[in-house]
């Protein structure tokens, strides 16, 4: 059984009902239960926040339910008539060359066997709407979640960063790969031209996700090599989708000052200031390593060796969250929720 994409019986939660919920799940799924007992199961925890999860039997079923906080996505597809596929978003499925069937709603599921497909609903909880780093940063950007297209999204974020964009540049390039919509939004929107900075290395990881500086360190020079002919001696907006210690693009500045010989480094982030810890488990640092939460402006500039930094408000990803009728959990940037439902 997985649950969020962990293996439950090791997955690090802060919720101390987790086991007990996995427990009676894998209880029911050994007992040969149908969708209808499973379902059972999920409204005996209603009322807190069971996580998504996917189980597979070895009577080749497949049972899948997405959270009913909306926290994580759930998307299913298949080959015509056989097979189901059920992924987090679109993109698995489409790689597969399988055909997208349908976007999960919270509290909603999905159990097929052999010869027996049903979707249905089952438990309740506190609705807190798509976790908005699914869009911002951990969704590729072909992906659709939830009937948002990622790319189109990212973009729209970027076009709003002209609004914040006070210096004169040369180039807008974008911190590969998770920033390149954004710079691209940016380009259009305020007509200058972008540029690609640095070719990321194969099989590269996520700096982001790193806890220890060094390994963060490593990660960012281990996967980003700059293309010093778009960049030497040049004004430069620098766009990343998101910021949390800012030791990362500390690196980034740092290397594109020494190592380039850029003129001037502008920073905008394309998204609001990080100011809470995630209390879901979406991401693990705790509030005293969030740059925004423990620096102002100026002392973050002046740590990250920009010559400008800005980041979206909370009122401009809530246009365009509404812009796409989406409804977003903001609790790390300090709102609960941003945008519109569906």
């Amino acid at each position: 059984m997985v649950c969020d994409g962990t293996v439950a019986a090791v997955a690090d939660r802060r919720s101390s009902y987790l086991d007990e919920v996995v427990g009676e799940l894998s209880k029911a799924v050994s007992r040969g239960a149908t969708w209808r007992a499973l379902g059972e199961v999920l409204e005996q925890f209603s009322g807190v926040d069971v996580p998504t999860f996917l189980a597979v039997t070895s009577r080749d079923e497949l049972v899948a339910w997405r959270t009913s906080s909306g926290l994580t996505p759930l998307v299913v597809g298949g080959y015509g008539f056989d097979m189901l596929i059920a992924s987090s978003e679109s993109s698995a499925i489409e790689v597969l060359d399988a055909d997208v069937r349908r976007h999960l709603g919270p509290a909603e599921g999905v159990y097929a066997s052999g010869s027996y497909l049903k979707f249905f609903r089952a438990g309740g909880g506190p609705a807190r709407g798509l976790c908005a780093f699914e869009l911002l940063y951990t969704a590729r950007h072909d992906a659709v979640v939830d009937g948002v297209a990622v790319y189109e999204f990212r973009k729209s974020l970027g076009r709003e960063l002209s609004k914040l964009l006070a210096s004169e540049v040369d180039v807008v390039v974008g911190v590969p790969e998770t920033a390149t919509p954004y710079a691209i939004g940016l380009s259009q929107a305020t007509g200058k031209p972008f540029e690609i900075a640095f070719v990321p290395t194969a099989a590269r990881s996520r700096s982001m996700t790193k806890l220890d500086p060094l390994e963060r360190l490593v990660s960012v020079h281990l996967k980003l090599n700059p293309v010093r002919s778009s960049l030497e001696g040049r004004r430069v907006a620098v766009v990343d989708d998101s910021m949390v210690t800012g030791a990362t693009m500390r690196s980034v500045s740092q290397m594109l000052r020494l190592r380039v010989g850029v003129k001037e480094v502008h920073l905008l982030i394309a998204s609001p200031k990080l100011v809470r810890n995630c209390p879901y488990s979406v991401f693990e640092l705790s509030q005293d390593h969030l740059i925004a939460a423990n620096l102002d402006d100026e002392s973050a500039r002046a740590y990250l060796e920009v010559d400008s930094l800005a980041w979206l408000d909370l009122e401009s990803v809530e246009r365009v969250s509404r812009t796409f009728r989406c409804n977003l959990c903001g609790y790390c940037f300090g709102r609960e929720s941003l945008g519109g439902g569906r």
